[in-house]
């Protein structure tokens, strides 16, 4: 089983991850993360979970009991969390935003038909964006055929 912690879970990209996760027969969601609506339950605000879940939103973060993190939060505030929090080694961190596509800081960008291997042993991994990962497997092939003769 793999527990998880979400942060910024009420957000669309939250909501979405939880609609995956409370049903994906491996995982075990810790907590959900929320500042704005800690103490309320997730279908207060994700109403289409109600009588999926009975997780409630929390502002805490209990990175000890949690193997991987998934931040949610909008473009630029993955960087901030990361500076202000103190993530223990053993725990995975997933990025859904745009703040580290470019592969800084450690990150695999998490294409796997592109990265594979490396995201196998990554501890951290950007997830790419559906028109980034849409445009990069139409093209993929193309480049590795060397089709592909000016950018």
């Amino acid at each position: 089983m793999i527990k998880v912690g979400i942060v910024g879970g009420a957000g669309y990209t939250g909501g979405e991850l939880l609609r995956i996760l409370i049903h994906h027969p491996m995982s075990e969601i810790v907590f959900v993360n929320s500042q704005s609506q800690a103490g309320k339950p997730v279908y207060s605000t994700h109403n289409d979970l109600a009588g999926d879940t009975d997780l409630v939103f929390t502002d805490l973060f209990d990175f000890e009991s949690v193997d991987v993190i998934f931040l949610c939060s909008g473009h630029g505030q993955s960087k901030k969390f990361l500076a202000e929090h103190q993530i223990p080694a053993h725990v995975k961190i997933i990025d859904l935003s745009t703040d580290y596509r470019n592969e800084t800081e450690g990150f695999v960008y998490g294409l796997p038909e592109l990265n594979l291997e490396s995201i196998k042993s990554a501890t951290k991994i950007a997830n790419p964006g559906c028109f980034a990962t849409a445009i990069q497997l139409a093209i993929l092939p193309l480049a590795k055929a060397n089709l592909i003769k000016n950018d």
